[in-house]
């Protein structure tokens, strides 16, 4: 059976860097915006509506929208809905794909509820990471190339909200509880280069 690494992250820890990093040693593929592309192919959706949306939940107004887009009976007009695929479908459609992956080869799987998602697996190995909040808004300032702190938290807040929301929404789990996880790192003080080498440690460990 294969082995699968989920992690989750907090938004500017390095989740995704890490994640390649463990993924490039082990010769394990990488799960990160393949997953996201091949289910925007499978539910014929435009890869970037699709990124707008996954790991979110559609805001009040696009419900609104949506339950207008229905239109009254006497209006003699039906428009076309919105989004005719819903949020959890294509959670669902994700998490097929994820499985199927890790049918055939080991993997590493970033964010996508990939531990809510492998929750069962026997071979699976689950890690949480986070950070101070300064350590992450400088993060996210080096490496997505915002000016100002303040706009760096601002854009923390906003994903760390809709990621909340949406895994409350489809798994019913609370993404920061520990208990959920084998393995939670704080990687603000640490080379990421690092914070791989203790996730490789902790897999062998496991499963010698």
């Amino acid at each position: 059976m294969n082995t699968v690494i989920t992690v989750a992250r907090a938004f500017g820890s390095g989740g995704a860097e890490v994640g390649r990093i463990v993924a490039a040693r082990l010769g394990f593929y990488y799960a990160d915006r393949a997953v996201l592309a091949l289910a925007a192919k499978r539910l014929k959706l435009a890869e970037v509506e699709l990124s707008l949306r996954e790991e979110r939940i559609k805001s009040l107004w696009d419900d609104i929208l949506d339950t207008f887009a229905i239109g009254p009976v006497e209006s003699g007009y039906t428009p076309p809905p919105l989004h005719s695929i819903s949020d959890r479908e294509i959670f669902a459609q994700e998490s097929r794909i994820m499985k199927v992956l890790a049918e055939r080869q080991n993997c590493v799987v970033i964010g996508r509820g990939g531990r809510y998602v492998f929750k069962d697996h026997p071979r699976a190995v689950h890690v949480l990471l986070h950070a101070p909040l300064g350590l992450r808004a400088a993060r996210v300032m080096r490496v997505h190339g915002v000016r100002s702190e303040e706009e760096a938290l601002r854009m923390i807040d906003d994903f760390d909200r809709a990621r909340s929301a949406f895994r409350a929404k489809m798994t019913k789990e609370d993404p920061s509880l520990a208990t959920n996880y084998h393995l939670c790192i704080d990687t603000g003080d640490m080379a990421l280069e690092r914070v791989a080498d203790l996730i490789i440690a902790y897999l062998q460990a496991k499963f010698k």
